[in-house]
């Protein structure tokens, strides 16, 4: 290897270390480094970028990709504009950042363990930052909370934008196995004690955040941990500890009013599977002369009265109605979807029906997808994650027997996080954006080098 491969090598390295800094500083910095990321991979790895040996995984997901412009370049055909047209053209930077990460992993460019202990670092600092800010009504660097009425979000180095909890989920069910890591010589019972400190620290943190999801989704990761994990006295051991965030987490929930009721609102809001998929069903003859119109439903005054059509139902989170909106447009088009960034831009024309409302996404990872690529592309994105799931989880069990060097934690950790990533009854931000595509296809990324590494080491 010449001196200036070595030297763009070590770069490249680093930048994917720093990859989890960039989302608190935003979409910019993080589309910069992918394209750092991603040109520094072509020009070190070249060709064996293209080199698989595991095919059908790399080639469902690239016909995933491909998928995404084929909708929406079929809108552009048909309806002759579509504003969201380059996205999906764009969009082929995180393919290129999946490859690059898949073939550092494989080619043992990146210190895993490193990587993990970066995720801890970050996500303690950003947990510590808003039990900070909680106590003293601002942050190390000033940021006060946000305020609503009825409700405070403490948002620590996010300031003004919602998004600390998600953050913390994410890199937080990667950093947690940096712990057995650097803890690695140490007694059982203490590396236990740790996790329970720093699950808390964890678990108060993301209920402060606001984002009950987030919250939800670190119990469940809790819960799926102790589950799939091989050790059987680590078995009971995080049995136990998720018990123990749970406790915790509900004390605070009961003693918060304003936090239970916030979840509470939440609970009652969560849509009814049969609900959405027979609203969404459900044709309005009398309402088809609107269609297009612009007239939003409860603005109609002609049918205001109308008990026929007033069947509107409670609002509470609006997830009923964004659910309902999201499953009618699928409806309209199921195999193929109807481009990237559908949602946003065909939901007002179906305004004039009652319980429809308009968002930028559907706040779900898998109407997303059915909404922009159809069930051809769900398709395409799960198998793969499905097959790759149980491809590494398969190796995390071989243990010792592996003939690599790398640490049953850094498996359970990659997986785990994939998981989570992909749980399917989670609301969530949209997969397409920016912040939740980085972080998953980085996953993936590392995923693919993994179950690549199973052909490598009979080698």
């Amino acid at each position: 290897m010449s001196k200036t491969t070595n030297y763009l090598t070590n770069l490249l390295i680093y930048l994917v270390y720093l990859f989890p800094f960039t989302f608190i500083f935003g979409n910019l910095f993080t589309n910069i480094l992918i394209f750092l990321i991603g040109a520094l991979g072509i020009f070190i790895f070249k060709r064996d970028l293209l080199i698989w040996n595991h095919k059908i995984s790399i080639l469902l997901i690239l016909l995933f990709f491909f998928l995404i412009l084929i909708s929406t370049l079929n809108q552009i055909y048909f309806f002759k504009k579509y504003p969201d047209w380059i996205k999906s053209v764009l969009y082929i930077r995180f393919f290129l950042l999946l490859i690059v990460i898949k073939a550092m992993v494989y080619k043992k460019v990146i210190n895993l363990n490193n990587f993990i202990y970066i995720c801890f670092f970050i996500s303690s600092i950003i947990s510590l930052d808003i039990v900070i800010q909680f106590f003293l009504g601002y942050d190390l660097v000033g940021n006060v909370p946000v305020t609503f009425p009825g409700m405070v979000y403490y948002t620590g180095f996010f300031n003004k934008e919602l998004i600390a909890g998600g953050f913390i989920l994410m890199f937080a069910s990667l950093g947690i196995f940096a712990i057995p890591l650097l803890f690695k010589n140490q007694k059982k019972y203490l590396i236990t004690l740790l996790f329970l400190i720093t699950f808390s620290l964890f678990a108060v943190s993301l209920l402060l955040a606001g984002n009950r999801m987030p919250v939800i989704m670190f119990a469940v990761f809790a819960v799926i941990l102790s589950m799939i994990i091989k050790n059987k006295e680590y078995k009971k051991r995080f049995l136990i500890l998720s018990f123990l965030v749970l406790f915790i987490s509900t004390a605070i929930f009961y003693k918060s009013e304003m936090i239970n009721k916030r979840f509470q609102s939440f609970l009652v809001g969560i849509p009814n599977p049969i609900v959405v998929l027979s609203e969404a069903s459900k044709e309005y003859p009398k309402l088809d002369k609107y269609k297009n119109s612009g007239i939003i439903f409860s603005n109609n005054k002609e049918f205001q009265n109308s008990k026929e059509l007033l069947n509107s139902l409670p609002f509470y989170t609006g997830h009923a109605q964004i659910f309902i909106t999201s499953t009618d447009l699928i409806i309209d088009n199921p195999l193929i979807g109807k481009g990237i960034k559908s949602y946003r831009n065909n939901c007002s024309s179906i305004m004039h029906l009652p319980n429809r409302v308009c968002e930028s996404h559907p706040h779900n990872f898998y109407l997303d997808i059915l909404n922009d690529t159809g069930f051809l592309g769900l398709v395409l994105i799960l198998i793969p994650v499905l097959i790759l799931l149980f491809n590494v989880y398969k190796e995390y069990l071989k243990g010792e027997e592996r003939n690599n060097n790398i640490s049953n934690w850094i498996y359970l950790a990659i997986i785990m996080s994939t998981i989570i990533q992909f749980f399917p009854f989670k609301s969530s931000g949209s997969f397409f954006s920016t912040f939740n595509s980085a972080y998953t296809f980085l996953i993936l990324g590392f995923l693919l080098g993994l179950n690549e590494m199973r052909y490598k080491s009979f080698k």
